[in-house]
């Protein structure tokens, strides 16, 4: 593994490993760093809006995708579809930025699976954008400062319903 991949996984495995659940034992280090990096092709930063990194779209997936609320459809595709991509490019980690991307962009108009899976991580993406940040997304509220968005309130207190 390299250095960066590394520091990379090592910085998500707190997500990971910090709560007892089924994701844990399912998805990879690959897995994890394969979200981060596809996350970042599809919300790369902007003069006006922050990279996925930045909002925490991986973070967020991990924090809420073993909630009851969380369908089963959605989570075996993207948990099956991050392994599928891995061992359909086992080099896509290798590969610059601009050659990630380059790849994503083929295969989203040439294969219906990787399409819907590649949909689902936009969809949950755009949710850890805008969501309140109790469930895990949009860090420091960068998301809605991003869009000059006007917070409402009463905020929630609780994440689904549990007591933080």
């Amino acid at each position: 593994m390299k250095r960066r991949s590394f520091i990379k996984f090592s910085t998500l495995s707190i997500f990971l490993f910090s709560k007892e659940s089924l994701i844990a034992k399912t998805i990879s280090s690959n897995d994890l760093l394969l979200l981060d990096n596809v996350y970042e092709v599809l919300f790369p930063k902007t003069q006006q809006m922050p990279n996925a990194k930045e909002f925490g779209a991986t973070k967020f997936l991990l924090e809420n995708i073993n909630h009851k609320s969380f369908l089963d459809y959605d989570k075996n595709l993207i948990v099956q579809g991050s392994k599928d991509f891995i061992s359909s490019f086992p080099n896509f980690l290798n590969l610059s930025k601009e050659k990630q991307k380059e790849l994503i962009y083929s295969i989203v108009n040439s294969n219906d699976y990787a399409q819907t899976w590649l949909s689902k991580l936009v969809y949950f993406g755009i949710e850890a954008l805008f969501s309140d940040p109790i469930y895990g997304g949009n860090t420091n509220q960068i998301g809605w400062e991003s869009v000059n968005h006007k917070i409402g309130y009463p905020r929630p207190q609780k994440r689904y319903g549990l007591r933080l």
